[in-house]
């Protein structure tokens, strides 16, 4: 890269990974708010807060990376165009081709970065998080015990434990799980013990009996047990129901599942849900910072006509991203939608390049422009005119004082 293209390179940079940072934390804190009842109520320390909030980072790091440099990028290019640098630039003979390079670089690091999150890191992770809620539940268990009351462990979920024997075994357990619209379950026994098993914990019960409830019709089954296992990392039976969603296992798993495992057999679409978003979602990067460039790169005068572009531009990747979003989900059960998930970001990649080569540039129509202005100055107009009211408020507060 030349000078101007490294000046640009760092400016976007910048931007992009502050705005990654503050997004990723913005986000990581709403999914942290869902476990926060478990880990608190299961009096865990603040390290299991923190190490909750780690864990979530790369999942969250791979939703907003292609608006980050989509902000990035436009804002960049934005505050270069109101310092007349880019008619500058193109004064002295440089295309748009030279502001191109370096956001396409610099979508092509995030686009590497997201790749290696999104096959890697991702699945270790998401694993911790389901290790870290699984303990959580234990805790749970234990301090119902401790308190012989009834415990909330999820919306709809309930335990209670009469009492605990010698050895660390339960006695009297029951539980009360209505999370189901449809059925509604009891499952009562006379005794219990946690085990871990692996990286999750167990609620093993004996002696027992688990009462099915068809909401719709009343109907209500009993089935004696033996002996039964809770997964506190899913709160479900560990005989019936997996251990590892499509998004916890590696990528080698997707490539070749086990036949044995229950989403192999049950829910194979779900597998190939999760193996396309792996490979298709690392292109989103280069994809919106192409749209930056085309719609916010170029020295242009007209101020209505830039915010219009702006506006353009994040509306444009909104509704690809949310197109994206909906043919990954899809993509496991049609060969139609699996291809389109990889059509949309490549489609778009190629569309904006051949945009970018050919040097041609949006134009909004005259009276969208017109309109875009008058709307502007009646803005203009009622903020200042709240300026003088509110400075009349104050005025008349201060002679009456």
């Amino acid at each position: 890269m030349n000078l101007i293209e490294r000046y640009i390179f760092r400016r976007a940079a910048r931007l992009t990974f502050i705005t990654l940072a503050a997004t990723t934390v913005v986000v990581m804190i709403t999914q942290v708010l869902i476990y926060v009842n478990v880990l608190t109520d299961s009096g865990q320390a603040i390290s299991t807060f923190l190490h909750l909030a780690v864990m979530l980072v790369p999942a969250m790091a791979v939703v907003v990376a292609p608006f980050a440099v989509l902000i990035g990028a436009s804002q960049t290019l934005s505050a270069m165009n109101a310092d007349s640098e880019l008619a500058v630039i193109e004064g002295a003979g440089g295309s748009q081709k030279l502001t191109a390079k370096p956001i396409l670089i610099l979508g092509m690091i995030l686009t590497l970065a997201t790749l290696g999150i999104a096959l890697f890191v991702e699945p270790w992770t998401n694993r911790q998080i389901r290790t870290i809620v699984s303990e959580a539940g234990a805790d749970l268990v234990r301090l119902a015990v401790q308190s012989g009351s009834f415990k909330r462990l999820d919306d709809g979920l309930y335990i209670q434990i009469a009492e605990q024997h010698p050895g660390g075994a339960f006695g009297g357990i029951f539980i009360a799980d209505a999370r189901d619209e449809k059925t509604e379950l009891i499952y009562y026994a006379k005794r219990g013990v946690i085990l871990p098993q692996g990286e999750r914990e167990l609620l093993v019960m004996s002696e027992g009996e688990i009462q099915r409830r068809t909401v719709a019709t009343g109907d209500v089954s009993i089935i004696q047990f033996a002996s039964y296992a809770i997964d506190f990392s899913q709160f479900s039976s560990a005989d019936s129901t997996p251990t590892l969603r499509p998004k916890d296992q590696p990528i080698s798993f997707l490539l070749n599942p086990d036949p044995n495992d229950f989403f192999a057999k049950q829910r194979p679409q779900q597998l190939r849900s999760e193996l396309h978003r792996r490979l298709s979602e690392w292109l989103f990067p280069v994809a919106f910072g192409l749209i930056a460039t085309y719609f916010a790169g170029g020295a242009r005068s007209n101020r209505q006509e830039r915010l219009w572009s702006l506006a353009a531009a994040a509306t444009l990747a909104l509704c690809i991203r949310g197109l994206g979003f909906f043919f990954m989900n899809a993509s496991g059960g049609s060969d139609t939608m699996m291809v389109l998930t990889y059509a949309l970001p490549l489609g778009t990649i190629a569309i904006f390049l051949i945009l970018l080569a050919s040097g041609r540039q949006l134009r909004i129509p005259a009276w969208l422009d017109r309109w875009g202005s008058a709307l502007l100055a009646w803005i203009e107009r009622q903020r200042l005119a709240l300026q003088l009211r509110l400075a009349g408020y104050r005025q008349r507060a201060g002679g009456g004082a």
